[in-house]
């Protein structure tokens, strides 16, 4: 289906809700999500709380785009750029823009969206996880990746991994490096995925 061209009325609409995101996360990044009201924000971006609430239904509303664009990013950018890699290397970079999220997010953002309250990381059917079942079926189906256990647990465990680093990083106020934390212990569960199967790896490159 041939994508429907954006008139002018769309482009101000999408730059309009465009600013109130960007100025909300600010001052909530800035003050917390308790610190800051909906009138805050929308005085901030220029604009009437009623054209903020045709955009957002509330401040999580907004927050919560957070989750949507990091979707969007995996499911339309992310997936294409990792493709071609090994399946230890595209698991790494998958989790390390996760670590790059929360760092761009601050330590103060992150404490509030690493709570058990937060259910979206109970979403198992949109952007981020899909994309990584697909590279972790792939591989186990080319014989790169152990095979027992179910795409669904490898995934489950993998996402429990980086959320207990990203925790942790934030618990101790950002004070270490994400990135190469975030490396290391994913490298310990990848060696255990891949470990039996580096023989058939090397005849499959000799």
């Amino acid at each position: 289906m041939k994508k429907q061209k954006m008139t002018s009325r769309d482009i101000q609409a999408q730059a309009t809700k465009d600013k109130i995101y960007k100025v909300g996360i600010e001052l909530i990044q800035k003050y917390g999500i308790d610190g800051v009201n909906v009138t805050q924000i929308a005085k901030a971006a220029g604009v009437s709380v009623g054209t903020f609430y045709h955009y957002y239904t509330s401040k999580l509303d907004l927050f919560m785009d957070l989750y949507r664009s990091a979707d969007a990013y995996y499911e339309n950018q992310l997936a294409g750029q990792i493709r071609h890699m090994a399946f230890d290397e595209q698991i790494q970079a998958f989790f390390l823009q996760y670590a790059s999220m929360a760092e761009n997010n601050g330590v103060g953002l992150t404490q509030k969206m690493y709570v058990p309250e937060n259910s979206l990381f109970l979403d198992r059917s949109k952007g981020m996880r899909p994309v990584l079942l697909d590279i972790i079926y792939t591989a186990q189906k080319d014989g790169f990746c152990d095979p027992a256990p179910s795409p669904d647990d490898i995934a489950d465990e993998l996402f429990l991994i980086a959320r207990g680093v990203i925790f942790d990083w934030a618990l101790h106020q950002g004070e270490y490096d994400l990135a190469k934390k975030m490396e290391k212990i994913l490298r310990i569960y990848i060696d255990k995925l891949t470990s039996q199967q580096r023989p058939s790896i090397a005849k499959r490159n000799a």
